[in-house]
């Protein structure tokens, strides 16, 4: 959770805000946002402190206990319900904005909640998304050097599953599908020289360097090399984009 905070959570919430506000010229005030697979809140906050009037579900009732600590102690009001991503306990049309990130990559079906995700979004609404790529690099980065290497891990060998990473043209493909033809791609890339970064987390292993430092040592930004990592948003029909 540390590592996404300060590592891929900042690049990627600026970038969503700055499509939500500045490019689509929505009022935060006036939207209703759905946060699937919430997890321990990251997103859902970031929503709620712009002003959205915010609902995460996710499947963990531990980490829904924890997201509503930590919302009620950062002074924000957020609705945390337990539910499946593939299965949307909520009316057609329900949401202006749903966010799913960090989920798509690990659920059985992302078929089922691209469909899902547009059901319960208005017309005219925007979902946001990131993911993995399925390539050679993903495979040696998200696989080998954060899981498998013991020297270099990060998080528990199970976390990913290389197979089930989406490549760019298969999700396109799924939200054309399901009503969602207008998108765009960005990637998530290293925005750190390899030595600091290698330093940082030879640190961390000794003991010498919270995983929260390290994430901001191991910073990411928004580029145009989807490789390893990317997100985007798309749109249901009609909303202008500039």
């Amino acid at each position: 959770m540390s590592l996404l905070r300060t590592s891929v959570n900042p690049p990627r919430s600026a970038y969503f805000r700055k499509v939500l506000i500045e490019r689509l010229h929505r009022d935060p005030h006036e939207l209703r946002v759905l946060d699937v697979g919430c997890g321990g809140g990251l997103l859902s906050e970031q929503f709620a402190g712009m002003g959205c009037d915010v609902t995460g579900i996710d499947l963990s009732a531990p980490t829904l206990m924890a997201a509503r600590r930590h919302a009620e102690a950062s002074g924000l009001s957020i609705r945390y319900l337990e539910g499946s991503a593939d299965r949307l306990d909520f009316e057609s049309g329900t949401f202006d904005v749903v966010c799913c990130c960090d989920v798509l990559e690990h659920v059985d079906s992302p078929d089922a909640v691209v469909r899902e995700i547009s059901r319960v979004l208005k017309p005219g609404g925007v979902f946001f998304f990131d993911t993995i790529n399925r390539t050679f690099r993903s495979k040696l980065v998200a696989i080998k050097f954060a899981q498998d290497w013991r020297l270099t891990r990060l998080i528990p060998r199970d976390v990913h599953v290389w197979e089930k990473f989406i490549r760019p043209q298969e999700l396109t493909h799924l939200l054309d599908r399901h009503g969602m033809p207008e998108f765009e791609l960005a990637g998530l890339s290293p925005a750190m020289n390899p030595l600091i970064a290698l330093s940082a987390l030879i640190r961390n292993k000794l003991g010498r360097m919270s995983f929260a430092e390290l994430g901001a040592r191991i910073k990411l930004k928004q580029s145009s090399d989807l490789s390893i990592s990317y997100m985007g948003f798309a749109l249901r029909p009609s909303c202008k984009v500039d």
